[in-house]
């Protein structure tokens, strides 16, 4: 069975990814994955069938990271007390496998990459990179929050569902706020699904996994 799956009492339902072998000197990375409006709901499952899930499960040796993959009920949005919940699972998970604390990253797609900005803008000195994937976010805030955190943002230009533009405003937003570590990548061509490019691609993969926070 790929993927464990958990329903806590008071907290989310949510997916686990666990890697094969034994972990590295200091614990597995850790990866908090938000996913779509699409995949909403009580199961605890359907979050793992889109975007980082499917990419991981094609090529697992690609991703030698736990992945936390939690739901937002129906009718929610990575916001507020659902997005606390989202949290509160991470840090028990961190305790549970006892994962690098300063290897934990964060992304998601679409209303997650909403969530994406949300949660790094509360907590920024959490995360040792933040890669957001077709979302939007406050551009004052991000540029108030997120001036030292390593991103990597991702959009299609295409896209018919969230406008490009708002990933350009907030790639301006980070420029401004001097975030030498910031990265922003459109794909000309690309429609929403954009994740599926990204999640399967080397490049970004290595990038993230070498994300390491200096300071805990």
């Amino acid at each position: 069975m790929p993927f464990l799956y958990r329903k806590p009492r008071g907290l989310l339902p949510y997916a686990l990814y666990l890697p094969q072998g034994e972990p590295p000197e200091g614990g597995w990375p850790l990866v908090l994955f938000l996913h779509g409006s699409g995949e909403r709901g009580r199961d605890g499952k359907r979050q793992t069938r889109v975007g980082l899930g499917p990419a991981i499960l094609e090529n697992p040796q690609a991703w030698p990271v736990v992945v936390l993959m939690p739901q937002c009920p129906e009718g929610e949005w990575w916001r507020g007390e659902t997005l606390q919940k989202a949290y509160a699972l991470l840090g028990q998970v961190e305790v549970q496998y006892r994962t690098n604390p300063r290897r934990v990253y964060l992304t998601g797609l679409s209303m997650g990459g909403h969530g994406c900005w949300n949660l790094a803008c509360l907590y920024p000195e959490r995360f040792a990179a933040v890669a957001p994937v077709c979302g939007a976010g406050d551009p004052f805030w991000v540029w108030q929050r997120l001036g030292k955190v390593p991103i990597w943002n991702f959009h299609g230009a295409a896209d018919e569902v969230v406008p490009v533009s708002f990933s350009r405003a907030l790639a301006d937003a980070l420029a401004k706020a001097g975030n030498v570590q910031a990265r922003f990548t459109e794909y000309p061509t690309e429609k929403h699904d954009v994740w599926n490019r990204v999640y399967r691609d080397p490049g970004f993969i290595h990038w993230l996994l070498s994300q390491e926070r200096t300071v805990v």
